[in-house]
């Protein structure tokens, strides 16, 4: 397409594959561990946000997402796996450093670059992340990567839940990819819903990577503003907003089947609320029968839906020339 000038859409197309490579990988603890971090920034830690959203659906191993420091103690017996696509995170190396040096085993999964120059140093494992135009791109690699190292420290016995996750993201893409025109197209439909409107994106507790990392793409991607909150917090505060006749928001649920009883009865209402009050709710949920495959195949149509929006709008999805203008200024020395 005209606007998309690098390509992006090829590497959209990627993403199964991306996730099976990897899903690949071999890691094995010095010593089973007790618990885990996943440390990140932005973009990066975003995998982390989806497999803690998974684990806890699962109602099994709970993790710590931790962005930008970790416990100043706890981190013997636990394993810390850093995340950073560029290898340049600066606060991500220092995050690996200090949980080394509070006692965990540690892996990195991460670009060329500073934090596989640390990991070297302090004789951590490096998982390699593929060379992509955009490191936004990369978070099914940095997802299932993740969730092999999770898988052989503490036997989750996840591999039919990947399998069937990475079958419904290739279903997601013939039903989502530009062949396909609306209004079979559900992110095709989206983008088109979102053109002259703001995204107001619910989730709950398990979809909150969901949630976070599409209001994260539609900034980087389509270069529009979003905007996030989590159920039942928004129940107590956030819907009175909706009261403001000055909004021009969209209302954008990501729903699953594990949502709890009483949070389903209230989005539930919620959502009649909304409609009651002229709004058109949009209720999102992805495929398959396991918490991992609706959360990453809802993903990849909410990414390729900013993707589609961009192009709508007539913005390239690839360059990010504030961030770029930011770096350069001394802002935001880093990348994620």
């Amino acid at each position: 397409m005209k606007t998309d000038g690098s390509g992006m859409l090829d590497a959209y197309q990627r993403w199964p594959s991306l996730a099976k490579e990897g899903f690949r990988v071999n890691y094995s603890p010095r010593s089973p561990p007790k618990k885990a971090y996943i440390l990140g920034m932005g973009g990066s830690a975003a995998a982390g946000d989806i497999i803690e959203g998974w684990l806890y659906g699962r109602k099994g191993l709970e993790i710590g997402v931790m962005k930008g420091g970790v416990p100043s103690a706890g981190m013997k017996d636990s394993i810390a796996v850093a995340c950073s696509v560029s290898g340049n995170t600066v606060e991500t190396v220092q995050m690996l450093s200090a949980a080394v040096e509070g006692g965990a085993q540690a892996v990195s999964i991460s670009g060329d670059g500073m934090l596989s120059e640390k990991s070297a140093e302090l004789g951590v494992p490096v998982i390699r992340v593929p060379k992509a135009m955009a490191q936004r791109l990369m978070l099914p690699f940095l997802v299932y990567s993740a969730l092999s190292v999770l898988n052989s420290s503490f036997d989750l016995r996840c591999e039919d839940e990947v399998d069937e996750s990475v079958r419904s993201m290739e279903s997601e893409w013939s039903d989502a990819s530009p062949a396909r025109p609306e209004p079979g197209n559900g992110a095709k439909v989206l983008a088109s819903a979102l053109v002259h409107k703001v995204p107001a994106i619910y989730s709950d507790r398990i979809g909150y990577g969901v949630g976070v990392r599409f209001k994260n793409v539609l900034n980087e991607n389509s270069k529009k503003h979003a905007h996030f909150d989590v159920v039942p917090e928004a129940f107590h505060n956030e819907i009175e907003s909706w009261e403001d006749p000055g909004t021009d928001f969209l209302p954008v649920f990501i729903r699953h089947s594990w949502e709890s009883p009483r949070d389903s009865a209230k989005v539930d209402h919620m959502v009649r609320i909304l409609v009651e009050l002229g709004k058109t709710p949009v209720q999102l949920r992805g495929k398959g029968a396991s918490i991992l495959s609706q959360l990453m195949s809802m993903t990849y149509r909410l990414d390729l839906a900013s993707y589609y929006l961009a192009v709508a709008l007539g913005r390239d999805p690839t360059p990010t020339s504030l961030l770029d203008r930011l770096k350069s200024a001394g802002g935001l020395p880093n990348s994620h």
